[in-house]
């Protein structure tokens, strides 16, 4: 049985697709969708980088530097954010599918599938932050969608703001999405599948706050 993948479907008409995944022997429009989702989280990054989101580093020493060295370091940001997003579209889709993969009787192939839209979803979370960041000066970490603005209230430890920041309504959908998915596909028991889940976003968010502090933490150093 040949499967053509389409990721609009496979989100919102769940299960025919994925019980038609599950049978299919040879799967096709894969690398496709592979270049599209790679042009897709490019052009989000570079989007953010050309609006000046995360450019506070270099906005803050600005009276520091004459023109060219200005523009020479926003030319290094922006590569280093094209770099960043090549980094973020292959731990998405193939280090979180191999994850998957460890304790899952599913075809690698299959769980990138997986992957591809949980990296839509992650895209789409990425453009929420735009408007926000732009007219509302609000961080990623104190968005509506997260808990990081509730945490906010009760503690000024940068690690649980964004920690608590990388909780979000989009990672909730995930997560759902995620074990719906698996359960479908896999023979592993419910509770093995709900517990992977979680453990790997709990890893991801730890790590989300840690790179987020440390950063922080190495901008201050530099000024």
């Amino acid at each position: 049985m040949m499967y053509s993948v389409n990721l609009i479907k496979l989100f919102i008409r769940r299960d025919d697709h994925l019980f038609r995944l599950n049978r299919a022997e040879k799967i096709k429009n894969v690398w496709n969708l592979l270049f599209v989702l790679l042009g897709l989280t490019l052009a989000t990054y570079i989007w953010m980088a050309w609006l000046g989101l995360g450019t506070d580093a270099i906005s803050a020493n600005m009276s520091d530097f004459n023109r060219v060295e200005y523009e020479f370091r926003k030319a290094w940001f922006l590569i280093g954010r094209i770099g960043y997003a090549l980094v973020f579209f292959l731990f998405t889709l193939f280090v979180s599918s191999f994850f998957f993969w460890l304790f899952n009787d599913v075809s690698y192939k299959k769980l990138i599938i997986l992957q591809m839209n949980v990296l839509l979803i992650l895209l789409l979370e990425r453009i929420t932050w735009i408007p926000l960041m732009v007219y509302a000066g609000i961080d990623w970490y104190v968005s509506p969608f997260t808990l990081g603005v509730i945490t906010s209230y009760f503690t000024d430890i940068p690690w649980l703001i964004y920690f608590f920041g990388a909780i979000s309504l989009f990672q909730l959908v995930i997560m759902w999405y995620q074990i719906k998915w698996l359960t479908s596909m896999s023979k592993t028991k419910k509770v093995w599948i709900w517990i992977g889940v979680i453990f790997w976003h709990l890893l991801l968010w730890a790590g989300t706050a840690a790179l987020s502090y440390y950063d922080l933490f190495l901008l201050y150093l530099i000024r």
